[in-house]
């Protein structure tokens, strides 16, 4: 049964989509800007920075449905510069116990001048 997540300390969406939905296996999130709970895009932020904050963003969103990065199995992280990806995989590394599956697509922009979204799929049995 399909079911929608709402995340309180997470910036909410905007826009017609949920912060993420679950068929009761699986939680698929959306993709997580460097946005702040009150709403502060970090689009000036070095990308380290950006990255932490969507990584945040993301652990709020599973931890409103009880969940932690852990249970996480694959997430897309989207880059607008190849140059930053190096930047980008070290603050994304300091978030990960054991490393889910990843892709990662460059793109030619993202909402509000951000640097990088991340989105994920994870588990909820464990």
């Amino acid at each position: 049964m399909k079911r929608t997540i709402d995340a309180a300390d997470a910036p909410g969406p905007v826009g017609n989509f949920n912060l993420a939905t679950t068929d009761g296996n699986l939680v698929f999130t959306a993709g997580q800007v460097p946005e702040t709970a009150d709403g502060d895009v970090l689009n000036d932020a070095p990308v380290e920075e950006q990255t932490r904050q969507c990584l945040r963003n993301l652990q709020q969103v599973l931890a409103s449905d009880g969940l932690g990065l852990d249970s996480v199995l694959k997430t897309t992280v989207y880059v607008v510069d190849p140059d930053l990806w190096p930047r980008v995989n070290e603050a994304y590394g300091e978030f990960f116990e054991t490393y889910p599956a990843r892709t990662v697509v460059g793109v030619t922009g993202l909402w509000n001048d951000v640097d990088v979204e991340i989105e994920a799929v994870a588990t909820i049995d464990q």
